[in-house]
C-alpha cells in the first residue's frame, strides 16, 4: 500500500518541483510577476502557475490516482502497450496545448505567436509526463525487468 501511495504522490511532486526549479533558475522568467496573470502570454501562464501551484499539484495527484495508475498497471502487465500509451499521450498533449494556445491567443498578433505559445505549452506537458513516467519506471524497475515475455505459439507443420 505504501509503495502504491508513493507512485501516486511522488511523480507529480517531483515533476512540479523540477518545473518550479526551472522557472526559478531560468533568467527568462525572473521578471514574471502577478501583473502578467491576465495577459495572453507565456508570462501570464507562469504567473498563474506560481499562484495556483498547490491546487495544480492536488489535481495532478488526483489525475495520477484516477487515470495514470490504471494505465500504468496495464503497461506493467503488457510492456509493449507503453508505445501506444506514449503515442496517445503525445497526441493529447499536442491537441490540448494548441487548443489552449488558441484560446489565449490574440488573433491580432501573428500566427507565429500562436505557434510559440502552443509549442511552449506542449513542452511543459511533455516535460511533466516524461518525468512522471520515468519515475514510475524507476519505482517499478524490478517489475519491468521481470515481466515475462508472452509465450510463442508453435504451429505444427503438416506436410
Amino acid at each position: 500500500m505504501f509503495k502504491y501511495l508513493v507512485k501516486i504522490i511522488l511523480p507529480p511532486l517531483v515533476a512540479f518541483w523540477l518545473f518550479a526549479g526551472f522557472i526559478k533558475f531560468t533568467t527568462f522568467f525572473h521578471y514574471v510577476d502577478i501583473k502578467h496573470i491576465g495577459e495572453d502570454s507565456v508570462y501570464g501562464l507562469i504567473a498563474y502557475y506560481k499562484i495556483f501551484a498547490p491546487g495544480q499539484i492536488l489535481i495532478a495527484v488526483l489525475t495520477q490516482f484516477l487515470i495514470v495508475m490504471p494505465l500504468w498497471n496495464k503497461v506493467l502487465a503488457k510492456p509493449k502497450s507503453a508505445i501506444n500509451l506514449f503515442g496517445v499521450m503525445f497526441l493529447v498533449c499536442l491537441v490540448l496545448a494548441f487548443g489552449l494556445a488558441y484560446i489565449i491567443w490574440d488573433p491580432l498578433t501573428k500566427v507565429n505567436h500562436l505557434l510559440e505559445i502552443g509549442f511552449f505549452m506542449m513542452g511543459v506537458q511533455l516535460f511533466y509526463w516524461i518525468i512522471n513516467f520515468l519515475l514510475l519506471c524507476l519505482l517499478d524497475w524490478k517489475l519491468l525487468k521481470t515481466t515475462k515475455p508472452e509465450p510463442q505459439v508453435e504451429t505444427e507443420n503438416k506436410s
